[in-house]
């Protein structure tokens, strides 16, 4: 799993690399629970505070963190995600190529058993984006079912565990 920061994303004169996270945390602030908590110690590093720094003054309203819960806004925030980018895989339809049929109907049936019709279809179109946590089940799963050849993605590309 490759992953790296915000800070790793820099170049020399402190400008962003070509990967502008701006661009896809300005899209996100419109419907991601951000954290708008100034006096929090993550915030640095906090997914749902950078994004809130993208927030426009204009609504009214915002879904964000509730900053008076005390689970909130400390060392060990419940709502902490992590600032870091990782490879996230794309689409199933390759997956099953070289797999058995019998394998491949079980190991759908397994997988939409975990994610549900609508997250698996989503996931196998390549709509939705696979987590490396999602990869981890695609691979326990045909293992499980006894494939051991290669387990193949449509593609893959760096993004943010939102």
């Amino acid at each position: 799993m490759i992953m790296c920061t915000f800070a790793d994303m820099k170049t020399k004169n402190n400008t962003l690399s070509s990967t502008q996270p701006q661009e896809a945390f300005r899209e996100k602030v419109s419907h991601y629970l951000v954290c708008f908590i100034e006096s929090c110690p993550l915030r640095e590093q906090c997914l749902r505070w950078l994004v809130g720094q993208y927030a426009d003054t204009m609504p009214l309203a915002y879904n964000a963190i509730n900053p008076r819960n005390p689970k909130i806004g400390g060392e060990k925030c419940v709502m902490f995600r992590k600032e870091q980018r990782v490879v996230m895989k794309r689409g199933l339809t390759h997956l099953y190529l070289e797999m058995p049929g019998l394998v491949e109907h079980r190991v759908r049936r397994m997988l939409i058993g975990m994610w549900g019709h609508k997250k698996y279809y989503e996931v196998r179109k390549g709509d939705r984006l696979i987590t490396p946590e999602m990869q981890n089940d695609v691979e326990t799963v045909c293992r499980y079912h006894g494939w051991k050849g290669p387990i193949v993605y449509d593609g893959e590309e760096e993004s943010w565990l939102w």
